[in-house]
């Protein structure tokens, strides 16, 4: 395994069974390969990132991991995309701290009318370029409203690999998802796409989902971490141990080696002491602020972290 590891520093293009391997090294060398291929791309810069949660609950597909699925019986908050005047305001104070921002709705997909409103405000907003939208399923004629609104980026998860897909949702496929985000590709949209781990998925689930991402070529790779919430179809599963997290996030950038690696919900939780190892780990950004329905960390305090790791924020 030493010798996969020098390989892989020095270029070595790895194949899923040997991605499979690294799971069994040691953390520390497991970590020193993964922030050398991230010194290697990313330097020691970090990017931050935050979101907002534009429209909430009720939403009509079945995933068995989200507070906002009507098929699960939760406390979320539920109410319709918000003013777009509260939403602008928002990311405007966001964005004095953060390199990104996030504008996230339930459902499968907006309709025209809500389309036309976050469009009308993102033409008038001072970063738009900075934005970006998670907002389901997109037409063809509203891709062309977002980018004439100046939106450069679209998020939109796999969330996990195609095998084990069915066993979280079935009223959208996975090809769906990977449709969308090819046509956002086509559209020139950087996309942003990547996953949830913890959901009773395997470590070969988890591979897979790295080489699909890397077979896209999707540009900002958000990793999440499982949080049991209560009313869930999952809502009994575990956590996942920090080591595990690390060492999932470091076989990710020896894999996808080049794409921003992002670490976004279940970060506080489920990592607790260990959250500034995740740039060791390879990632070389957080989502910060808070997620759709939890709460995360402020953006004071993750700014010390990365200061007090000798690292430098990046704003795009």
């Amino acid at each position: 395994m030493e010798n996969l590891i020098i390989e892989i520093l020095n270029d070595k293009q790895i194949n899923k069974d040997d991605a499979l391997k690294l799971f069994d090294l040691e953390i520390e060398d497991l970590c020193f390969a993964a922030a050398k291929i991230r010194k290697k791309y990313k330097g020691n810069k970090v990017k931050v990132c935050s979101i907002i949660n534009a429209k909430s609950g009720q939403c009509s597909e079945d995933c068995k991991f989200c507070a906002q699925s009507s098929f699960n019986k939760t406390d979320v908050k539920v109410y319709p995309l918000l003013d777009t005047k509260r939403i602008k305001e928002v990311s405007e104070k966001a964005l004095e701290n953060v390199g990104c921002f996030g504008i996230v709705s339930s459902g499968n997909a907006l309709n025209d009318n809500e389309i036309d409103k976050l469009c009308e405000m993102f033409k008038q907003h001072k970063k738009s370029s900075h934005l970006g939208v998670s907002i389901g399923r997109i037409s063809d004629e509203s891709f062309y409203k977002l980018k004439e609104a100046g939106i450069k980026k679209m998020h939109h998860n796999l969330e996990t690999s195609a095998n084990f897909y069915p066993n979280i949702c079935s009223t959208h496929s996975y090809q769906e998802r990977i449709d969308t985000l090819k046509r956002a590709k086509n559209f020139g949209f950087q996309i942003c796409s990547g996953g949830l781990f913890g959901i009773g998925e395997s470590l070969k689930d988890r591979v897979d989902l790295a080489f699909t991402l890397k077979e896209i070529d999707s540009d900002s790779v958000p990793m999440n971490f499982f949080m049991p919430i209560k009313g869930t179809a999952l809502k009994h599963l575990p956590t996942i141990k920090p080591i595990e997290i690390l060492k999932t996030i470091a076989v990710f950038r020896i894999i996808l080696q080049t794409p921003d690696i992002m670490v976004c919900g279940g970060r506080e939780i489920n990592l607790r002491d260990l959250q500034s190892w995740i740039f060791q780990a390879g990632a070389n950004g957080m989502m910060t602020g808070g997620y759709l329905t939890t709460l995360g960390r402020d953006i004071i305090t993750d700014k010390q972290m990365v200061k007090d790791l000798g690292l430098e924020l990046e704003s795009e």
